[in-house]
């Protein structure tokens, strides 16, 4: 910070950082009553973030173009799509299609699989997530999400 005044990418790092510290350490509590829309407003903005900041991210999305992955966070009673369009990820609460993989698992290690946080192999052979579907895709995404 330059005199009250923060550095270009300073504010957003720390955003990211605030953001990302509230939904590791008890966001589950508000989230099991937060209204869908509201969720998917904040994921929105968190996932823009993520693509920001993992620039290589982006680019190898195209790869897997149209799909949809289903995250269903069974300890807070939640679930939430993300479709991958154009290079982009786009978090709805709902969506009219079948998805093409869905991923289980409690939301902090939902949460730290899009972050890169955590190795996909580790909490998949350790039954901390449950993978059906599609297993091509998942695996693809799982390696573009740890290469990010």
């Amino acid at each position: 910070m330059n005199g009250g005044v923060f550095e270009k990418g300073e504010l957003k790092n720390r955003l990211q950082t605030a953001l990302s510290f509230m939904l590791k350490t008890g966001a589950s509590i508000p989230l099991r009553v937060m209204p869908l829309w509201l969720e998917a407003i904040g994921a929105g903005i968190f996932m823009a973030l993520q693509l920001d900041k993992r620039p290589g991210l982006r680019e190898r999305l195209a790869e897997i173009d149209g799909k949809v992955f289903l995250f269903d966070a069974k300890d807070i009673k939640k679930r939430f799509y993300l479709h991958i369009k154009d290079g982009d990820i786009l978090l709805i609460p709902h969506i009219a299609v079948a998805p093409d993989v869905t991923m289980t698992g409690a939301f902090d290690v939902l949460f730290e699989l899009l972050l890169g946080s955590v190795d996909p192999d580790t909490v998949f052979f350790s039954r901390r997530l449950e993978i059906t579907g599609d297993t091509a895709a998942a695996v693809h995404f799982k390696n573009i999400l740890a290469a990010g």
